[in-house]
């Protein structure tokens, strides 16, 4: 591999690692956002609900094993 081969390569590297990077933070802060809201635990769920997914059934059956509700 040559030089600019080499540079190419790291420089595609960064540009991943910096779109995960921003990825995370971007979550982190929705995370806090959904603590200090005050109702952390529906913020998330709702926020997991919408998010496009081919799980989402998966998440819902989740939820409702998770969280009963009995009157």
């Amino acid at each position: 591999m040559g030089d600019e081969e080499q540079i190419f390569h790291l420089k595609e590297d960064i540009q991943q690692i910096k779109e995960r990077l921003n990825a995370i933070e971007r979550e982190q802060r929705l995370i806090i956002e959904d603590i200090l809201s005050g109702n952390p635990r529906s913020r998330m769920q709702k926020r997991l609900l919408e998010k496009p997914t081919n799980k989402t059934e998966e998440i819902r059956k989740k939820i409702d094993s998770e969280f009963k509700i009995e009157i």
